[in-house]
């Protein structure tokens, strides 16, 4: 069978992105995003990828940099599949190999952009980088030697400085960037006239992505290449759902990556639309897992399909979640419309399991502040997120150790509960008092909740009673008259 880059060629285009990170996200995200706007937008954009940490390999050049985007998903109502071949890459280069090489990237007359994806912890300013290394260990570090190296370069042109698009999963991760560049700038004593540059000339811009990637599909890779009628070992996969919220609406005109296969948001109300994301998105998976678990189920599509615990999701999502997001409200059900279509991707078995690790914290993220605002807004208790909570407290209920997690139980089988080993110890002390003294006594830590839910009039009394009705009738019986309109609690 042919390889990839017997069948396309690179596209050849000026280098404009300096990309740091090889990894599937970017190359099924940033790099798809950019592929598509050179075909549809004109944008004649070349990437050049450095590897923050590998070593130099022929992976890449063995395919010519030329790899494959498989998207598997559904969309507006049907299953929807896509091969994008990628062939805009020009470069790749690794930083601890080919350091030089890397920083002659920054004497790239049309560079313009430097995206990045080397995960939350690799945002970080770290006294022990040296100027003289090669490379520095951070990635801060190596971006402050490229822009040191561009602006001696063009002797402080103020027309050479750069954007950062950092996607790295940080709150206002480009305002960190900056600021860790700023410090290895004062650090290394690199002089007034860089950092003006910096300020003057460099923006650091703070994003938000949203893409499921799966990456190599190792399970169906022979029947995906029999289908494509190439190999290729760079092949990635993803979900077809796209969204790249840039917190610069300035850049809209020198950045066309909105197409009519990516979608980006330039805007200045980027925690907004991260607002979205954790109080839909998260929120959705956050308040219905656990129950739906404790009644039979196992995976979010099979919830999809199920009418009683997809009712329960349409009135939790679209009637206590999306009220409470501080975006106009035909976006906000636009987005809670994807997410459904997202959690129903045949191609993905997302399982209930995985979803529930750490679900305390999780609760108070991506649920409490819903709560609090529909309770401000309606002046009731919200129906459905408080069932959440007693779903969570039903889910957590036992006294059974297991190896770093409690076991739990439902009709038919054990499960392990994962969460902070205090936290599950104290549930386990808990768990065999009368159902009032268990709920006050985990609603009432402060450290867990930053307040005392307890103190919320009504919440207490009401997820004693969703607990001892399930208990009564069963976790499924109980989500099913929860649906119908004139019961109460």
């Amino acid at each position: 069978m042919q390889n990839v880059s017997e069948r396309y060629q690179t596209s050849a285009h000026p280098i404009r992105i300096l990309q740091f990170g090889e990894g599937n996200f970017l190359r099924a995200f940033a790099d798809y995003a950019i592929d598509a706007a050179n075909e549809e937008r004109n944008f004649d954009a070349g990437i050049a990828i450095v590897m923050p940490r590998a070593g130099k390999s022929d992976r890449f050049s063995k395919q010519h940099n030329i790899y494959t985007v498989c998207l598997r998903g559904q969309q507006d109502g049907a299953v929807y599949t896509e091969n994008r071949v990628i062939t805009s890459v020009q470069t790749v280069l690794s930083a601890r190999d080919e350091f030089d090489a890397v920083l002659g990237l920054a004497h790239e007359e049309q560079l313009e952009f430097v995206i990045s994806n080397t995960t939350e912890a690799g945002i970080v300013f770290d006294e022990s980088d040296s100027f003289t290394d090669i490379p520095p260990v951070t990635f801060p570090a190596k971006l402050t030697r490229i822009l040191y190296e561009r602006y001696t370069y063009y002797e402080g042109d103020t027309h050479k400085g750069l954007v950062m698009l950092p996607t790295e999963l940080n709150d206002h991760n480009g305002e960190l960037l900056r600021s860790c560049v700023q410090q290895y700038a004062a650090c290394w004593q690199l002089g007034e006239g860089f950092c003006q540059w910096l300020d003057a000339s460099c923006s650091f811009v703070d994003t938000l992505v949203d893409r499921i990637v799966t990456g190599y599909p190792s399970d169906t890779i022979d029947s995906l290449q029999e289908e494509l009628g190439y190999e290729d070992q760079l092949l990635v996969q993803a979900e077809p759902f796209s969204l790249w919220v840039i917190g610069s609406p300035e850049l809209k005109d020198r950045l066309p990556l909105d197409s009519s296969r990516f979608h980006v948001e330039f805007t200045d109300q980027i925690q907004s639309f991260k607002e979205q994301k954790v109080r839909i998105l998260n929120g959705a998976h956050t308040s219905m897992v656990l129950g739906a678990y404790l009644s039979g189920l196992d995976y979010v599509g099979q919830c999809m399909a199920d009418p009683v615990i997809r009712k329960s999701l349409d009135q939790t999502v679209f009637g206590e979640i999306v009220p409470t997001v501080h975006l106009p409200e035909e976006k906000a059900v636009a987005f809670a419309r994807a997410v459904y279509e997202r959690f129903e991707n045949p191609f993905v078995k997302h399982a209930l399991l995985s979803i529930s690790l750490n679900s305390l914290s999780k609760w108070r993220a991506r649920i409490l502040p819903t709560y609090k605002d529909s309770l401000a807004e309606t002046g009731e208790l919200p129906r459905w997120l408080t069932y959440s909570f007693a779903a969570l407290l039903a889910f957590y209920r036992t006294t059974q150790a297991g190896d770093h997690c409690l076991i739990g139980s439902r009709p038919g089988n054990t499960y392990e509960i994962h969460d902070d080993e205090d936290k599950l110890a104290f549930i386990r002390e808990q768990a065999g008092k009368k159902t009032a003294d268990y709920v006050r006594s985990v609603m009432g830590r402060c450290d867990w909740w930053g307040e005392d839910l307890t103190a919320v009039p009504g919440f207490a009394d009401a997820v004693v009673s969703h607990l001892d009705r399930m208990e009564a009738i069963g976790v499924k019986p109980h989500i099913a008259e929860l649906t119908e309109k004139d019961y109460r609690i």
